[in-house]
């Protein structure tokens, strides 16, 4: 999927754990709204996932609302209640297509580690009229190459002593792990990004490890950006309208590649600020006084043809600085078509200024 197209998927299985009434849901929020900044579609799982798992073994399926159920956020108190008992899973045949079983066989049976009903269908109630870049999705098993890739992942991930000692519980340690490795091939295929709550980074995490072709992304707007995850959804809507926001989506992806670059295990965070100064600081030089820029790096100007500034839509102070420099030494071009490629993109800053205005 091209950059100016980037999308995100947020998959029920892989942050189930963070679908939880309170904090939790106030932080996923926060996240949509980074992420509709950051991406151009944001695509949110469908139905509600239910999935129980402890010492005796796990279950876990996504479907839809039940007759007259409204799907809501799970409390903490019906998670603890009912973490706290014992759950049961039978099995039995259809004898008719779409037509629940008549008998049911005992299938499994163990005391619950986790019991979730996980869902961000909600969400759909708090968005203004107009959201159309927040879609919900329904997500398929991977398939073919990307299911034996997924299969590879799991396989890896089973075997790794951290996972094993950060979530001891064997059944709870490989739903996790078929989980997020599933969502990640899902994504993959796609060619979306993937966010996943912090409990199933622990799976992901691997991947970076292990392979560099893999990239963290979006991290960018809740560092420089903050206060954007308080915003009213009106106010990211209007923002998103913005005619120079594509142009801010790729700085926000420069800076990223940036940092990537630049730390390994460092500071994160400072880096992210450094890197998006430098780039106010390139944008603020192109759309500043043109004359005393032209004076402070007049080599950069004066030296090459001047062909083709009124039509290149260049006018006022830097026509004159060409005209007495018009035809001095040939060459170097490049250097003022590049800083009026910088000033006809200076836009994005205007939209930074719009955020600063909304703090």
């Amino acid at each position: 999927m091209p950059d100016n197209e980037s999308a995100l998927l947020v998959p029920l299985r892989s942050n189930g754990s963070t679908l939880l009434t309170g904090m939790p849901v106030a932080s996923m929020r926060r996240r949509l709204k980074f992420a509709s900044l950051f991406f151009e579609r944001v695509f949110l799982e469908a139905g509600i996932f239910r999935m129980q798992a402890g010492p005796g073994g796990s279950f876990g399926v996504v479907e839809p609302p039940r007759d007259g159920e409204k799907p809501r956020w799970q409390t903490p108190a019906h998670r603890h209640m009912t973490q706290a008992t014992p759950f049961h899973v039978s099995v039995g045949r259809e004898e008719i297509p779409g037509v629940p079983a008549r008998t049911m066989q005992p299938a499994l049976s163990s005391d619950a580690t986790i019991s979730w009903v996980a869902t961000l269908l909600p969400f759909a109630d708090e968005l203004p009229p107009g959201t159309d870049w927040i879609e919900f999705t329904r997500m398929r098993d991977p398939a073919g190459d990307m299911r034996r890739l997924a299969d590879r992942w799991k396989s890896a991930d089973e075997r790794n002593p951290a996972l094993e000692r950060a979530i001891p519980v064997r059944f709870v340690r490989n739903a996790m792990i078929g989980n997020a490795n599933r969502d990640l091939a899902f994504a993959a295929e796609h060619g979306a990004a993937v966010s996943v709550d912090p409990l199933h980074v622990q799976v992901i995490a691997q991947r970076f490890n292990d392979d560099d072709s893999w990239k963290l992304r979006g991290f960018t707007v809740p560092i420089l950006f903050p206060q954007v995850g308080e915003w009213p959804w009106e106010a990211v809507a209007d923002l998103r309208r913005d005619r120079n926001m594509a142009r801010f989506r790729a700085i926000l992806r420069e800076v990223e590649e940036e940092v990537t670059a630049e730390t390994a295990g460092g500071d994160v965070e400072e880096a992210a600020h450094r890197a998006y100064r430098r780039h106010l600081a390139d944008a603020q030089e192109a759309v500043g006084n043109v004359g005393a820029i032209a004076h402070r790096t007049l080599n950069g100007f004066v030296i090459g043809g001047i062909t083709g500034f009124t039509t290149l839509g260049v006018v006022g102070p830097l026509g004159t600085v060409a005209g007495a420099a018009l035809g001095t030494v040939p060459g170097a071009i490049i250097d003022v078509r590049d800083m009026i490629r910088k000033s006809r993109s200076r836009g994005w800053v205007a939209l930074q200024q719009r955020i600063d205005g909304l703090r």
